[in-house]
């Protein structure tokens, strides 16, 4: 391939996306070897070891309420509803007559989802939640950050205890100085995150079956939320999602970058328009 081509190619997979299904703005992360894991933080985050990642384009922001109402409208899944203390409901408990998220809350990220609607969201989109490798890489960068923003932590960056949050905020409250280094927002604090990933100790290998989408097993949460503070909400941190469902509990989602058509293959048609 000559120069100007792969110059070429370079800045059509660089271009952030809108994805047409769900209208979701997605970012490019180019694929190759990362440090994943650190070796100063818990247990299981140990160690830190080399991963490679293919490219991926991820949502910008988490998927929000008003997004999650296109989905069950489209769908007729059940809203994010439910009577159990455990869950901490009150105040992020959808309407079950009306169908409609709490009032004022409509670009919070959703909550009291489980890995099963996360995923089903994903499917009707036409995309699919992010390996761990994935979201990690997407949030630390590919030199490996502490938070999004770098290896100092900034109070005001990020939806935490730091920050005497109460709840959930808006996804893109915290932008722009929260974002990673390729712009993707809202990846630690505000909530946990589902992604692919079956939750198993490290090192990380996508193919010794804690990728498949079959097999039983709680599923890895990663980016900390409003509930934590700083020693959680890291983009190295993991959680299993033994609880199922909880009110500081949301998703995004990813897609393959070679699954993106290009421009020149009637981009509109299969799903997506580039962003310049």
């Amino acid at each position: 391939m000559a120069q100007k081509d792969r110059e070429m190619e370079s800045e059509v997979l660089t271009a952030a996306i809108i994805w047409d299904a769900d209208d979701k703005e997605m970012i490019y992360i180019p694929g190759g070897e990362f440090v994943m894991g650190s070796d100063d933080g818990r247990a299981s985050e140990r160690p830190a070891h080399k991963v490679r990642v293919d490219a991926f384009y991820i949502d910008r922001y988490p998927v929000t309420n008003e997004e999650y109402k296109r989905f069950v409208e489209a769908t007729g899944r059940p809203v994010p509803c439910y009577d159990v203390e455990w869950a901490r409901p009150e105040g992020y408990n959808w309407d079950p007559e009306t169908r409609t998220p709490p009032k004022g809350k409509e670009n919070h990220p959703v909550v009291l989802v489980s890995w099963e609607d996360a995923n089903a969201y994903a499917t009707w989109a036409g995309k699919r939640l992010p390996t761990e490798a994935e979201w990690e890489r997407a949030a630390a960068g590919p030199g490996g950050r502490r938070w999004p923003w770098g290896d100092e932590f900034i109070e005001g960056y990020s939806n935490t205890r730091e920050s005497s949050a109460t709840g959930t905020t808006a996804v893109d409250a915290h932008c722009p100085q929260g974002d990673s280094q390729e712009g993707v927002a809202d990846m630690v604090g505000n909530v946990w995150e589902w992604t692919s990933s079956l939750f198993r100790p490290y090192p990380y290998d996508a193919d010794d079956g804690r990728e498949s989408q079959e097999a039983d097993g709680w599923r890895v949460l990663r980016g900390g939320s409003w509930h934590n503070d700083l020693d959680r909400a890291r983009c190295t941190a993991r959680l299993d999602g033994d609880f199922l469902f909880f009110n500081n509990v949301g998703f995004r989602c990813a897609v393959s970058a070679n699954d993106v058509p290009s421009p020149e293959t009637s981009a509109e048609a299969d799903g997506m328009r580039q962003r310049r």
